[in-house]
């Protein structure tokens, strides 16, 4: 009975460790009327906002009805920051003039802005949680 009763205060209080179920998040940009839209998904700063090959994700959606739709699966609770761009000539390149300044209409995560600079990780940053999420910004 000794046994019994420790079994049973050792399985109410010791949670076994789960892990952390997949989560998604859905994403829509509006701002343009056609083309393809290009998003990146960044889990941290590095590479944030414009290195592809630094992004946890990466898709490009043709723009329907003046909007793209974009839904990430498999994602782990966090943080996550987000940044797109309206591939006007389909090439998956940003166009730049020579200062380095976009050409193209471009956007983030949280509708974030700085005048003269990229925005941070920081400013951009949603949290993921457990329910998954859905955000919209917009190109300008």
């Amino acid at each position: 009975m000794e046994k019994l009763m420790v079994f049973i205060f050792l399985a109410a209080f010791l949670k076994p460790e789960v892990p952390d179920s997949p989560l998604s998040i859905t994403v829509y940009v509006t701002g343009q009327q056609k083309g393809l839209i290009q998003l990146l998904v960044f889990d941290s700063p590095e590479g944030f906002p414009d290195q592809p090959q630094k992004a946890i994700r990466r898709e490009a959606v043709k723009i329907e009805n003046g909007k793209a739709f974009f839904h990430f699966k498999d994602l782990k609770k966090g943080e996550y920051a987000i940044s797109a761009f309206h591939d006007q000539d389909g090439d998956g390149k940003m166009r730049k003039n020579i200062f380095g300044i976009p050409k193209d209409p471009y956007g983030f995560s949280n509708d974030v802005r700085n005048p003269f600079s990229p925005p941070t990780f920081q400013s951009a940053a949603i949290q993921l949680p457990k329910d998954g999420l859905a955000i919209s910004f917009t190109l300008l």
